[in-house]
């Protein structure tokens, strides 16, 4: 009988300091603060909630000249999207890190490293946590290369030139 209580004991024991418990208080690790790029995308933390985060962004986004800023919610997260001077999309989500925010943006389809730098910098001078900084006259932007459609790439009238001058192309040959 105690060799059934001790067992049943130490079972509970390892339930409970087990990480996947639901008893235990789940630990949650706010990431480093700092610009990341990756995919087509640049990610920052900030140290503010969502709630603040949000008409930084907003600011931010003015303050580069883009132009029809409309947000979207879906859940926990915020969204942003505008159009830029040169009539590309941007968008900029945030979500929620145990009581940091961290925003993504993206600028176009294919990214563009120093606006999507630009937007969040912007951002982090306007919740404080950068030094000011005067708003720039032209927002920098290099958009990143079409990988699907390449403008330096070999046109299809010579691609496919021996295609076209084959003499039996409506033929099927036996």
């Amino acid at each position: 009988m105690r060799r059934r209580a001790a067992r049943r004991a130490s079972l509970a024991g390892l339930v409970l300091v087990s990480a996947g418990c639901a008893i235990t208080t789940p630990h949650v690790a706010v990431p480093e603060v700092g610009f990341a790029y990756s995919a087509g995308q640049g990610s920052q933390t900030f140290a503010a909630p969502p709630g603040v985060v949000g008409p930084a962004v907003v600011e931010s986004l003015g303050d580069l000249g883009m132009k029809d800023v409309r947000p979207l919610r879906d859940g926990t997260v915020l969204r942003y999207e505008a159009v830029t001077s040169d009539d590309r999309s941007a968008s900029v989500t945030i979500r929620s890190r145990g009581g940091a925010a961290t925003a993504v943006a993206r600028v176009g389809w294919f990214g563009d490293e120093p606006l999507s730098r630009a937007i969040l910098q912007r951002v982090a001078v306007r919740l404080g946590e950068r030094a000011p900084e005067p708003i720039p006259e032209e927002a920098p932007s290099k958009p990143s290369a079409n990988p699907f459609f390449s403008r330096s790439a070999v046109p299809d009238s010579v691609m496919l030139r021996d295609q076209a001058d084959a003499a039996y192309t409506d033929r099927v040959v036996p």
